[in-house]
């Protein structure tokens, strides 16, 4: 059976990058400990210091070609989460929520 790719969303903006670029990467560890190939949106190629919609561009292309989006905690404080959280959802994907585990959400 094909891997899924899942892409993590969480919130970055107004935060320190140190510690979201930490979360990240055990986010993405985990994901992939799990059987997932992982879509890192701070892994996204884009110079840290570009603007912000510059890297929303990036991740959105990136999002795009995913099957599942994982919703890390702290996303419905986040403008961009919640412009990934309605995009993923007009395109159908699969949703999980680190709240609640690695059980997959769909909502039509």
């Amino acid at each position: 059976m094909e891997k899924q790719l899942i892409y993590i969303s969480g919130p970055i903006s107004h935060r320190d990058p140190t510690e979201r670029r930490k979360a990240f990467a055990a986010t993405a560890a985990m994901l992939r400990a799990k059987g997932f190939d992982v879509v890192n949106p701070m892994e996204n190629g884009l110079p840290e210091n570009s603007p912000t919609h510059a890297h929303m561009r990036r991740d959105f292309e990136m999002l795009m070609c995913c099957d599942i989006i994982y919703m890390m905690k702290g996303w419905t404080h986040s403008k961009g989460c919640k412009v990934e959280f309605d995009v993923a959802t007009a395109i159908g994907m699969s949703f999980m929520f680190q709240e609640t585990g690695l059980e997959t959400f769909k909502f039509e």
